[in-house]
């Protein structure tokens, strides 16, 4: 058993190295395009490292240390089983995002908010490309987030104490997402509720699908987004959108909570 443990470790950690080489080449071609921003080739790029992680799991996985009898999406977490609970768990923890941003709309006011929401290479009015574009671009970024960063090393280390497993994928999750070392962007808010959060979601329900939705449900930005197709009435829609998100959340947690004491 010891054997076998020192062998995944070296495994995880070639995997790690993979997926932090891959990712920031990936990160360093995305750059050089924010002054001139050509959405085709960010969807091309966020390709790139999908097909790459794919690569990396489906090798690492095929190691017999591993114990996979074969390359499946269940090792990413992508299964029907689990899927409800990582979905509640997940905007269970996510409540306090849509709540505190229903509170600065009355605050600062909505167009302050909407400011604060908008991603920076969005422009009015919202064309059909942009919409397809932000759907496409936040869903593969969740897939890479949640199936590759946090489902897949877990699994890889199923065999070792969860008290330091998911600490270690929070840490080496936060080191890849929006590349810190390269850009210098690390928001401890992201790394909480995604990195650790979310890993924790993962050990409870092993199902990452579920937190791909929560995690869609709460990103502001596409938000934005969605509330801009509706031209005139965008605040009232992005408000209408905040409420809505805090009703899933706030039913997702009187969900756990009842069911925790059956």
């Amino acid at each position: 058993m010891a054997l076998q443990n020192r062998k995944r470790i070296k495994s995880v950690i070639l995997y790690y190295l993979l997926t932090f080489l891959t990712y920031y080449i990936a990160r360093h071609f995305m750059l050089q395009l924010t002054q001139v921003f050509v959405s085709l080739y960010v969807l091309l790029i966020h390709l790139f490292i999908l097909i790459g992680m794919l690569l990396i799991t489906y090798v690492t996985s095929k190691s017999s240390y591993l114990s996979y009898e074969k390359y499946s999406s269940s090792i990413i977490g992508v299964k029907k089983d689990g899927l409800g609970k990582s979905f509640l768990w997940a905007n269970a923890f996510l409540t306090p995002i849509p709540l505190l941003w229903l509170v600065g709309t009355q605050v600062v006011g909505t167009d302050i908010m909407l400011i604060a929401a908008k991603p920076s290479w969005a422009n009015l009015p919202i064309s059909f490309w942009t919409f397809a574009f932000a759907i496409l671009f936040w869903s593969s970024g969740g897939i890479i987030f949640f199936c590759f960063w946090q489902a897949f090393p877990y699994e890889a280390l199923q065999s070792f104490p969860k008290k330091y497993v998911i600490p270690l994928i929070a840490i080496l999750w936060a080191g890849l997402y929006n590349a810190p070392l390269l850009t210098g962007k690390l928001d401890p808010g992201d790394v909480i509720f995604l990195g650790f959060l979310f890993t924790v979601v993962y050990h409870k329900s092993r199902n990452s699908i579920g937190s791909l939705l929560a995690y869609l449900l709460n990103e502001n930005p596409l938000w934005w987004i969605i509330a801009a197709t509706f031209g005139t009435a965008m605040s009232t829609a992005f408000i209408i959108f905040l409420i809505v998100r805090i009703l899933i959340s706030s039913i997702s947690t009187a969900i756990l909570v009842i069911s925790s004491r059956k």
